[in-house]
Formats: structure tokens, sequence, C-alpha cells
């Protein structure tokens, strides 16, 4: 199961090596990224979150599963940030710390997420809808608490940012025609589809382009990015699977929540960090650094959790 596992994720990271040799060679720079970066943000994440929604069919279980997942990983990722901060409280004055803080939390559980589901929980399509609701509660995190450790300030938090992004409009949008059950004509799902899956391409592109930017050894060598990549990709899936346990949901719920936690650091974490004045440097480093040692462990995390199920 690890290696199959591996093969699935190193495939998905792999999209992103024609943008660092596209880099590298000259071909696209710098000034590029920013609009693949626009093109995911403003129309591949939208179409993603819309098709999670309105391509499944509603029942009043998943759509009580989707209140509890929102419940569940909101807290997991409160929890996660709080331990970060009790166990570096004497660094926090360090930017690069509150970073980290946050990015042990926000993970990718769109544009990566989606197609681990897909990949891992076939038998199960509907738990795409999952990834709508955390992306839901990621945001909420991102633009309030981790906004305000990001910049160290909470003069950027605000009510208009939270709900006036692309992700939170877009999940507004679609959850009312997916709780009353309201069917889209087949094209336009086809459509939304279409887009949305591109979604996996363009973000690892933008990451091979930011990759080919930097020192590839120097992603490695910022000492912090270890502690954001423990707390992420190790113990929040740990945590939320741990939260998950007395309650009484079906086996692909707590599945699909193990999943989604194992992803990496979101790159919305960086674009924050860029705009508002946070160390970009380190939420850059973070990003990238999660998304190469999730080959490893993502399938680590799949498998000790079938283990532990009896999957």
């Amino acid at each position: 199961m690890f290696a199959t596992t591996a093969a699935k994720v190193l495939l998905m990271v792999a999209y992103g090596v024609p943008g660092y040799l596209l880099v590298k060679t000259g071909l696209l720079g710098e000034k590029h990224i920013k609009g693949f970066a626009v093109f995911l943000l403003y129309a591949c994440q939208p179409a993603l979150t819309v098709y999670s929604l309105v391509s499944v069919e509603r029942t009043p279980g998943l759509l009580a599963n989707m209140g509890v997942f929102f419940g569940v990983t909101l807290l997991g990722q409160i929890i996660i940030i709080g331990l970060y901060c009790l166990i570096f409280r004497k660094k926090l004055s360090q930017s690069a710390h509150r970073v980290c803080a946050v990015a042990g939390a926000c993970g990718n559980v769109g544009f990566l997420g989606i197609p681990l589901l897909e990949q891992l929980l076939p038998e199960h399509p509907e738990v795409i809808v999952y990834s709508a609701a955390f992306s839901v509660s990621m945001n909420i995190i991102a633009w309030t608490l981790g906004l305000s450790l990001l910049t160290g300030s909470r003069r950027y938090v605000s009510a208009k940012a939270l709900f006036l992004n692309p992700a939170t409009i877009s999940f507004l949008v679609a959850f009312p025609l997916f709780a009353f059950g309201v069917k889209l004509p087949e094209a336009p799902v086809e459509y939304l589809g279409v887009v949305g899956r591109m979604s996996t391409v363009v973000c690892m592109t933008v990451l091979g382009m930011r990759l080919a930017l930097k020192k590839f050894v120097s992603v490695f060598t910022n000492i912090r990015v270890y502690a954001a990549a423990a707390f992420k990709l190790l113990l929040f899936p740990a945590v939320v699977s741990l939260l998950f346990l007395p309650i009484p949901v079906e086996p692909s719920v707590k599945a699909a929540a193990a999943i989604l936690c194992a992803c990496p650091a979101a790159a919305m974490i960086h674009s924050l960090a860029e705009t508002y004045g946070g160390d970009a440097s380190t939420a850059a480093d973070a990003v990238l650094a999660t998304n190469i040692l999730c080959i490893l462990t993502v399938p680590l995390v799949w498998t000790v959790f079938n283990a532990l199920s009896g999957a």
C-alpha cells in the first residue's frame, strides 16, 4: 500500500517539473508566475469548489457529515496552531515561526486533496464534498487567526476579506444547489470538472516555477520548515483522526479526513505572507518543502491509518 500510494503522490508532484524546467531554461520567468497564480485562484479554484458540490448526489447523511467535517477540521486547525504557539512561545516574536505555525495547519485540501481522495477512495466518490467543507474552515482560519499571526497584527483581519474571496464565494454559490439537490445539466458539470481538475497541474506548475527561482538546497536548510512539516504532515492528521474517534460517522469520512489533513501546506500561506508583509521567504520554503516531503508522508499516514482502522 505504501509504494502504491507513494507512486500516486509522486505523479501529482511531478506535474511541477515542466514549470521548473521552463523557468530554468529561461522560457518563463518570475513575472509569469503571477499569471498562473491568478488563473489558479480565480478560475480553477472556484470551478473545483463548485464541481465538488454539484457532481455528487446529496443525501441527508452527507449533508450532516459535511457539518461534522467542518467543525472537526476547524477545531483541529486551532489545536495545531495553539500547540505550535505553546511549544515555540519564546520564539513567536520571529515572523518565521509565526509563518510556520500557520503552515502547520492550513493545507492544500483542494488542488491536491481532491485528486488524492479520488485516487485513494475511488469507491467513495461522494467524499470530495468534504474538501469543500474543509476549504471553508481553512479560509476562516487563514483570514483571521492565520493572517494575524503572519503579520503580527490584527489590523489586516476583516470580515470583508473573509467572505469576499474566490473560495468562499464559490462555496456560497454552490452550497445551496447541493443542499437543495438542484441538478445542473451535464454540460456545465463537465465544464466545471475540466477547469477544476486543471487546478492540480496549474498549482504544481506554480510550485515548480517557484522552486526553480530558489536554490533547491536552501529550501531544506531553513531549519524552521521542518517544524512546520512535522506539524502539517504528521501531527495534524493524527490530531484530527483522534478528534474523529468518538464521532459515529462512516469510515469513509474518517478516511477522507486523514487524507486531507496529510496534504502539504497551502500555497495561499505564501500569497498572504507576501501580500501583507509576513516572512514570504519562510512561507515559500514551508510550502515547497511540505509538497516535496509529502511524497513520503502521505503514503505513511495512509498506511498507518489503514493498519489502525483495520481496513
